[in-house]
């Protein structure tokens, strides 16, 4: 069957059982290819359009009321579906609506094979940020004309399915096989098309290509090789700045501007390599941080063959530096650069684990399935094989767990996939690189393995430098999730036959005493869930007991685990049913162990060998969540604080357990300062009244002569375009209720996102205020010329919400923590910054009462040594986000009277050019706009 219906309909609501009905619809019938039928309508639905539909679609009650109904057009609509595939984005719902309405009108219904254009976008093109129909319109270059109207989207979605079925075409024999196999399941009826493609292949010969190579029945994309270039005569880093490196830059940087501030800093940067020096610099917002220690640690690396280490806060910033920067050097530079990349071995596919899981016979899970679907097209185009690359569903999260590289995939003798390992690919590339990039928590978790050839890098730059210490916390500390813990032991069911439990006891028939193996593997594993549940529900209502009323309000709760609370007897109950768990655990282990120990791996086949890693694997993280959970119950220390926590209205399972240490300055000298023969520590964020002492302080940097300290300022003509707006007739936090205070939030946000227009991004210090404000504001949306968003409530992530936020000029963002920094919005894209409260960290979190402690006991104020620090720190972070480059404007909004009523407001006023500053009511001040 080669035709294909594309369908889209515009209705009055999404109850195809009860009142709504189609107020418009089109169907392109396409066949070879090609459109050789079309029929558009708009339709009566003799009712009418609600407002928020209308306002949608465009379409009104005065452009339906003349136009057919239903039962008039659908003689002709419905001979269209004989033999041809019902395709439509979002199949179900508008197949399920025409099926209803033909029903409706005594017609009988149509039950084609459906195609789901969402579906198959998100197999065929895995790394998609995005799959819904106006962005795929714009990616794919197709025109849009009117989004939301049955006849542009039908048109669109038409032109999307042939570049689909084209892509589907492309793909070689191995992943189309294992595609037909996973089609069974999928949402759309696609296996025949594969199957007709597969034979299509087959009768061809067309399944060998140059872009591909298969290994175990499984299709790669084939590793690009390319030769080392031949170099011209070295040019010296001092005599290339004077000569080309300003040409070359305005040439390749985009509005690009000769300063000052970053040639001295490009200079200081080498000169730290140059003279074995640990480099504190502090470049501001302007000064061109990421390029100034980038062309310098290049022209280093080069110059003298020493590798040099770039590390930065997360993944997303590595990504970045890799895409955006490093590309754009690759061209600045006069010599052939090598650059890697690594991180978590977690973040890479094991190659043997996903041939194991994607031929298992039994998968009933729709994420997972879809998920394995995503994964073999991406195999066809990935070089590096990083999750961070794919779009998975939700519960794609699970099949990664399964599926990610661990110990064991680097066991070099039981894996047939060794020698095509990503992430073996990835350290082997290490070897050869100039340049390493990767980020704060690898490069940490590395440092107490000396053999790392990360370790064995004399010369380190630390970009976002003010958080690494945060980074050392989570590093070296310990945590217990419940719910993690459950979901692992989830996978020892004995009662589920598609569990690894079940099919492991029947790998060797030959084994004795199978059946006691499994009767004691059963009734361990049902006694650890019982055991599980009884200390979960302690741990949590532990937890709630403590919290006074005010605390009750709280989405999330924590208590900090002290001597005076850990030596009650509910504490001593816990500790019982801890050991109890433990001790099972031990029991489950043992045995395990004792069982895989029967089996000759030699004898068995390569999935069944799978199996067993992944076995392996699971009681391996039960072994260290079984530690981590000892650790914190039984085996804490001063050096250390401990807390848990909980959801206020969730289960038992939401509860998270933590140990991290105090003051990691120790262990961040011993392992990462000391042996290097030179470090940059660089943000735009390092210094508190031009002191770098509470930065060295947290580092374990001592002050020595080869300890330089320099700050870059902000160029002067930078913040030009930023003003910055007080209002002083706003209610402190403790003046009013919380619900009064969220609603003054809200009303002040409306008035200003009104007069100001454009985009708005709104910083939170606390998810409660920012749940309570977007309520609100949700209530009266109707007053608010702006769509809203907010972390936590809009779906996706943070990379997806601020797509989300630059695809509409009327956009209002509501965000906590991750928001305050590393999100860069030049050109006019942020028109406005709230920042709704001063960023002081909350004063009742575990780590800030230990930290406070510790201050104390040294006689320090711990307001002026930790909170007005970190919170400065944080501030700059934030109205950073307003300005990022010298044609910027923007208007900044502090809503917090305490940067005007108090004497520590004064640290944050001074951060700003005191002729941008305007204080006065907030009526006053919209006047300007």
């Amino acid at each position: 069957m080669n035709k294909f219906v594309v369908v889209d309909l515009e209705t009055t609501g999404n109850n195809n059982r009860g009142q709504d009905r189609i107020i418009q619809i089109a169907a392109f019938l396409l066949e070879s290819g090609e459109v050789i039928e079309q029929f558009s309508s708009f339709i009566n639905p003799n009712m009418n359009i609600p407002a928020f539909i209308s306002e949608l679609t465009g379409i009104s009650d005065e452009m339906v009321q003349y136009a057919p109904q239903f039962e008039q057009i659908a003689d002709e609509l419905y001979p269209m579906f004989n033999d041809a595939y019902f395709v439509a984005h979002n199949v179900h719902f508008d197949l399920t609506f025409l099926q209803k309405e033909f029903e409706r009108i005594g017609l009988p219904k149509i039950s084609p094979l459906a195609i789901d254009t969402v579906e198959l976008t998100r197999i065929l093109y895995p790394t998609l940020t995005s799959y819904k129909l106006s962005d795929l319109a714009k990616i794919f270059n197709i025109q849009h004309e009117n989004p939301h109207q049955a006849d542009s989207d039908a048109e669109v979605t038409a032109e999307l399915l042939t570049i689909l079925l084209k892509k589907l075409e492309s793909l070689p024999y191995a992943s189309l096989k294992i595609l037909e196999k996973l089609s069974t399941s999928f949402k759309s009826d696609i296996t025949y098309y594969i199957s007709d493609l597969l034979q299509k292949q087959s009768q061809s010969f067309t399944n060998e290509t140059v872009d591909f190579e298969e290994f175990r029945r499984i299709a790669l994309k084939k590793r690009s090789f390319s030769l080392p270039q031949e170099e011209e005569d070295f040019v010296e880093f001092d005599e290339h700045l004077k000569r080309d490196l300003v040409a070359q830059m305005a040439v390749e940087i985009p509005n690009f501007i000769k300063r000052n501030e970053q040639f001295a800093y490009m200079h200081d940067v080498f000169d730290a390599f140059l003279h074995n020096n640990i480099l504190l610099a502090e470049a501001g917002t302007g000064v061109g941080k990421t390029f100034g220690y980038l062309i310098p640690s290049a022209f280093y690396s080069k110059q003298f063959g020493k590798q040099v280490v770039i590390s930065t806060s997360t993944i997303s910033l590595q990504k970045q530096l890799l895409k955006k920067h490093l590309t754009t050097i690759e061209k600045i530079v006069p010599f052939q650069l090598k650059v890697a990349s690594i991180q978590s071995k977690r973040n890479y596919l094991c190659l043997q684990k996903f041939e194991y899981v994607v031929g298992e016979q039994f998968d009933d899970n729709y994420d997972s399935i879809l998920s394995k679907a995503m994964i073999t097209v991406w195999l066809t185009e990935t070089e590096n094989g990083e999750l961070d690359e794919l779009s998975l569903p939700s519960g794609g999260v699970h099949l990664w767990d399964r599926v990610c590289c661990n110990e064991e995939s680097e066991n070099k003798r039981a894996n047939p996939w060794f020698h095509k390992c990503f992430y073996q690919r990835a350290k082997n590339q290490l070897m050869l690189a100039d340049l390493i990039i990767t980020n704060h928590a690898y490069l940490l978790s590395t440092l107490k393995n000396k053999d790392h050839l990360i370790n064995t890098v004399k010369n380190i730059v630390i970009d976002e430098a003010h958080a690494l210490e945060e980074t050392a916390s989570k590093t070296f500390g310990t945590s217990f999730s419940c719910l993690k813990y459950y979901q692992y032991l989830s996978r020892l069911s004995t009662t589920d036959s598609n569990e690894i439990v079940h099919r492991l006891f029947k790998i060797d028939e030959g084994i004795p005493n199978r059946e006691k193996w499994w009767k004691k593997v059963d009734h361990l594993v049902k006694e650890i869930k019982y055991e599980s549940d009884e200390l979960f529900r302690l741990l949590r209502g532990f937890i709630l007991s403590k919290q006074n009323e005010l605390d009750k309000e709280n989405i999330r709760q924590s208590i900090t685990l002290s001597k005076k609370n850990t030596s009650t007897q509910n504490w001593k109950v816990i500790q019982e049913s801890a050991n109890r768990l433990i001790h099972v655990n031990n029991n489950l282990f043992t045995g395990c162990e004792q069982y895989l120990s029967l089996i000759d791996e030699n004898k068995i086949s390569a999935s069944h060998r799978s199996m067993i890693t992944e076995f392996k694997m699971i009681i391996d993280q039960l072994i260290s969540m079984k530690n981590g959970l000892y650790e914190i119950v039984f085996d804490r220390n001063d050096h250390y604080i401990c807390w848990m926590e909980t959801e206020a209205k969730g289960s038992f399972h939401t509860t998270m357990l933590y140990c991290e240490k105090v003051d990691n300055a120790d262990l961040v000298q011993n392992y990462l300062i000391n042996g290097r023969n030179s470090i940059v520590l660089t943000s735009a964020t390092m210094s508190i009244d031009t002191s770098f002492s509470f930065l060295k302080s947290s580092l374990g940097i001592s002050e020595n002569k080869n300890v330089i300290e320099k700050i870059y300022p902000v160029p002067s003509d930078f913040a030009q375009g930023m003003k910055v707006y007080i209002p002083s007739d706003l209610m402190g936090i403790k003046e009013i209720t919380q619900e009064e205070y969220a609603l003054q939030t809200s009303n002040t946000i409306r008035k200003i996102v009104n007069e100001v227009k454009g985009r708005t991004l709104v910083l939170f210090t606390a998810f409660d205020l920012l749940k309570q404000t977007y309520d609100n504001l949700l209530q009266d949306l109707d007053s608010l010329n702006s769509s809203v968003l907010a972390q936590g409530f809009s779906p996706g992530g943070k990379q997806k919400l601020i797509k989300q936020f630059l695809q509409s000029k009327q956009t209002i963002l509501l965000g906590t923590n991750t928001f305050w920094e590393g999100i860069d919005l030049p050109n006019e894209e942020l028109d406005c910054l709230i920042i709704v409260r001063l960023p002081f960290t909350n004063p009742e979190k575990p780590m800030f009462i230990a930290k406070s402690n510790l201050l104390k006991k040294a006689g320090e104020n711990s307001f002026t040594s930790l909170a007005l620090p970190l919170a400065v720190f944080k501030f700059r972070q934030g109205y950073g986000r307003l300005i990022r480059n010298e044609k910027d404007q923007g208007s900044l909004f502090v809503l917090d009277n305490r940067i005007i009523n108090t004497n520590y407001g004064a640290e944050f006023l001074k951060l700003i050019p005191k002729n941008k500053i305007k204080i006065d009511s907030i009526d006053e001040l919209l006047k300007d706009f």
